[in-house]
């Protein structure tokens, strides 16, 4: 029997809007989906509106199981009391398709029909921050757990959350929502989860963070609470084209030759996530465009030796790499959110020579750049990220941005 979705703020609207469970229900449960299956799902429940910021894939990764693995990224969730004090638009990009359904809402759609067409064949992640609640303690005279109530309950919040909850989704623990490890809650919440047989590591990625550890969570907390002012980025990600590719690979080839300064270093900056509207969208655009980076190319080091704490886009891909390494624990894929920062990049694991990926699935907050095809010039959109894996494919996509 389908399911009754709650109504409000962070729901579908009823029709005319199709109904995406009555189109996509099967009869009978099936023992996996496809990547292309699910973007077909997608493009229903947001015509025009789907893009692909991200793609790997590789049977070495050996995740090879039936199940369809969804990772939603940093929420931030604040009250709308709080809200109020963010007066340069850093809060939920909840927004609205244009017809007028709201995106966060729009997804919990498709996955609801995923779940009730899969039944346990679907696991579902939540990569941490999901709820702010460094930004939602701004009152001198509150407390954690007060704090946490008036965002659970606050009326854009409480029907996402329930819906989200419902999905069986696990929660990592972030650090903006760290201190929920003292709140009563009833969150499947960890540190860390693994999954495919501990080949996949998920972990909000502030552990992997050399500015986190410099300053105690009240000092930090204490300085985006004054940072009200403070303005969304718009990040660069997507695909990079074969010239940039080849301009990347000039750039360090030239840094290995003795004499050439290892400082200068190469621009690492995708073009922007690009629009699909069918599966043979994606696969001519990953005929002709890299949807993720191979890092193996840049410097493993300390200080200025180190291209990965030169060059933004690659930040924490030399901590994860130092990390494996000192852990064989086998992972091929970590999972993370924290940065905001929607990207795949690609190393080999010291001990095994498999892949070791890091996949940032980005955020919900902030700003990105789409295309609308491959050769158009790049737009902005609110983020409005997640990631899927299933069997050994990986991507990441944006919702929300098409013109």
């Amino acid at each position: 029997m389908p399911k009754t979705r709650s109504t409000g703020p962070g729901s579908t609207p009823p029709p005319p809007t199709p109904s995406l469970a009555g189109a996509t229900r099967r009869s009978t449960r099936r023992p996996a989906t496809t990547h292309d299956e699910l973007l077909e799902l997608l493009l229903k429940g947001f015509p025009g509106n789907v893009f692909l910021v991200g793609h790997f894939a590789d049977p070495d990764l050996d995740l090879g199981d039936d199940v369809l693995r969804i990772f939603i990224p940093d929420l931030h969730w604040m009250s709308r009391a709080s809200l109020a004090r963010f007066s340069r638009g850093y809060e939920f990009n909840q927004g609205a398709l244009p017809d007028g359904r709201p995106l966060f809402g729009t997804l919990l759609d498709v996955l609801e029909d995923c779940k009730d067409t899969l039944e346990d064949e679907m696991e579902v992640y939540q990569l941490g921050d999901s709820f702010d609640l460094w930004r939602e303690m701004w009152d001198a005279n509150g407390d954690v757990a007060s704090a946490f109530s008036r965002v659970r309950q606050d009326p854009i919040v409480r029907p996402l959350a329930d819906r989200l909850e419902g999905l069986g989704t696990r929660f990592v623990r972030g650090n903006h929502d760290a201190w929920l490890a003292g709140v009563p809650h009833k969150l499947p919440l960890a540190d860390e989860h693994v999954a495919a047989g501990s080949r996949i590591c998920l972990v909000h990625g502030h552990r992997f963070d050399n500015l986190e550890g410099l300053l105690p969570d009240a000092v930090q907390a204490l300085v985006v609470q004054l940072a009200h002012a403070v303005k969304p980025r718009r990040l660069r990600i997507g695909s990079f084209s074969r010239g940039d590719m080849k301009r990347i690979d000039g750039r360090n080839a030239l840094r290995r030759r003795p004499g050439f300064p290892k400082t200068l270093t190469p621009l690492v900056e995708p073009e922007g996530a690009i629009r699909v509207r069918s599966g043979e969208d994606v696969t001519r655009l990953l005929e002709s465009r890299h949807f993720h980076l191979k890092v193996g190319g840049f410097r493993h080091g300390a200080g200025t030796a180190n291209d990965f704490e030169l060059i933004d886009y690659l930040s924490f891909g030399d901590d994860i790499y130092r990390h494996e390494s000192s852990r064989f624990a086998d992972h091929t894929l970590y999972v993370i959110g924290h940065t905001h920062h929607a990207r795949i990049l690609v190393d080999r694991a010291p001990a095994s020579n498999k892949p070791l990926v890091t996949m940032d699935c980005g955020a919900w907050v902030e700003r990105c750049f789409v295309k609308q095809s491959a050769k158009a010039a790049p737009d902005v959109a609110p983020s409005g990220q997640f990631g899927v894996q299933l069997g050994n494919e990986i991507r990441i996509y944006q919702l929300g941005g098409g013109v």
